[in-house]
């Protein structure tokens, strides 16, 4: 079990009342209307449909939702290892594997790098390989 926000259990709560007596007997979030597993291909059109009309020119999958999990985990900064807890990715080579790293992340890396090496530096001196300043040739 996940402890959850309030406002995420009254969704899924108003999610569960739309369901038939089969349905609210299943342990499953998404149960077919008997109250078992759906079938594994009941998000293709749906998602198809999303992609076409955004204009992604690629196919998304429920499989992409692995990875969207992850990506929105480390957004919203959430530790690995609750992470992987929540995901069932028991290993850390997993978690990695459906993650995605976005072009925000890498210029606020390269951003954040930059400032680091520059932070301090008096104007006219630029940062050694060694650490050191060097003045800069006039």
């Amino acid at each position: 079990s996940i402890p959850l926000p309030g406002e995420l259990l009254q969704v899924l709560r108003s999610h569960i009342e739309g369901f038939n007596d089969a349905q609210q007997a299943s342990d499953l979030l998404f149960p077919n209307i008997d109250g078992g597993f759906r079938a594994a291909s009941l998000l293709n059109k749906p998602l198809a449909d999303i992609g076409a009309h955004l204009g992604l020119g690629y196919k998304i999958t429920q499989r992409g939702m692995r990875r969207t999990f992850q990506d929105l985990a480390r957004a919203a900064q959430v530790s690995d290892l609750v992470t992987r807890s929540i995901s069932g990715h028991a290993t850390e080579r997993m978690q990695h594997h459906y993650s995605t790293v976005s072009t925000k992340e890498r210029a606020d890396a390269m951003r954040s790098m930059f400032h680091l090496v520059q932070g301090g530096q008096k104007s006219g001196q630029s940062p050694s390989p060694t650490g050191q300043r060097k003045e800069k040739a006039s």
